[in-house]
């Protein structure tokens, strides 16, 4: 892995329209040239190239395929991780960028994000499709090295509690609590 930015944005995923990569990708026309985005997770679509071409898009860096070992080379070197996503039932890489560290910025249609993510305190929701937003987000994360590390430290913290043990314990008092209850 040849990387030579001083700040690194990840994004992992699928290369599919729901998850928003032209709308990380439009984000990125402000960033200054410290830094270097990586998409990791398919090839570039023609879309996605013309994207580049079109705002003149500098240090982006379109990682195939990895596997779950091969990627956590790049949740280690990463700085913040984006996921501009359109719609995502949960999004499990918030867990894995908080169990790394990382500020996260993702939309109000992530359901991981709105239930793990406060503003400022260890990331931030944009509105989905807001290109301008995002873009804020990600230059206010990118100046602001202590925002940063502050953030390093919650996720770290907060993601603590979300192990399987804790939900499976959190399932069984559910379960418990409603055989419990009288049938109607």
């Amino acid at each position: 892995m040849d990387i030579s930015e001083e700040i690194i944005i990840l994004y992992s995923g699928q290369f599919i329209y729901r998850k928003g990569i032209d709308i990380l990708l439009k984000s990125c026309k402000e960033l200054p040239p410290n830094c270097g985005v990586y998409i990791v997770g398919g090839k570039p679509t023609d879309e996605y190239l013309h994207i580049i071409k079109d705002y003149n898009l500098k240090n982006i860096h379109f990682v195939g395929f990895k596997k779950p070992s091969e990627l956590e080379i790049y949740y280690e070197v990463a700085d913040i991780y984006i996921l501009p996503t359109r719609e995502d039932i949960w999004g499990l890489v918030i867990n894995e960028a908080m169990a790394y560290g990382l500020p996260v910025i993702t939309t109000n249609k992530c359901l991981a994000g709105t239930e793990l993510i406060e503003n400022e305190n260890n990331g931030f929701i944009v509105p989905v499709e807001d290109i301008g937003i995002l873009s804020e987000k990600i230059n206010i994360l990118v100046k602001n090295e202590v925002l940063r590390n502050k953030i390093r430290v919650n996720n770290i913290q907060k993601i603590q509690t979300y192990t399987i043990e804790n939900m499976a314990d959190i399932h069984m008092k559910i379960f418990m609590d409603n055989s419990n209850s009288e049938v109607i």
